[in-house]
């Protein structure tokens, strides 16, 4: 039981960091992978994950333009989005953290205009806190699932077992 206790005691501040924070009005998304991950398989296999430089177990880099693959939030959600990010290990985990988060717009005729616009428009109020309303915390979770699974989509290590 103190195990149990000791335990959990260690793991909730590591798991309650997960998802989105407000960093002094910049919007920032973090999310613990468990130590089975296998960052580099994953980063190999997303083409769309560039990385600009690894130094001291940390990979940090952009993506340019990504598609939003989330259906459950409003329209503005299902835009094209780019972003900076740093995977780092810590603890045993792999920390991924989002930072500088921007909705890609096409309108118009044609879709001729583009506009980039950094999430705090739609996520941080006036004085600098994350918004509450209910059109805001769904758009937010949608982009957290989206972003959860950018960095998770085949990037647990298999394990094989065999009888002897």
């Amino acid at each position: 039981m103190k195990k149990l206790i000791f335990s959990l005691l260690f793991a909730l501040p590591v798991m309650a960091q997960d998802g989105f924070k407000n960093d002094n009005g910049n919007l920032v998304w973090q999310y613990t992978y468990p130590s089975v991950t296998n960052m580099q398989a994953m980063i190999d296999s997303k083409p769309d994950l560039q990385v600009t430089a690894f130094i001291n177990d940390t990979y940090t880099g952009l993506v340019n333009k990504v598609k939003n693959t989330c259906t459950e939030g409003s329209p503005v959600m299902r835009n094209d989005c780019s972003f900076d990010f740093e995977i780092r290990s810590e603890n045993g985990n792999y920390i991924a953290v989002i930072s500088n988060i921007k909705i890609i717009e096409v309108m118009g005729p044609m879709r001729a205009r583009t506009i980039e616009s950094r999430c705090e428009k739609y996520f941080v109020d006036a004085a600098l806190k994350l918004k509450k309303d209910v059109r805001t915390q769904k758009d937010m979770k949608c982009l957290d699932s989206f972003l959860t699974s950018v960095f998770s989509d085949a990037i647990t290590t298999t394990v094989t077992l065999s009888a002897n």
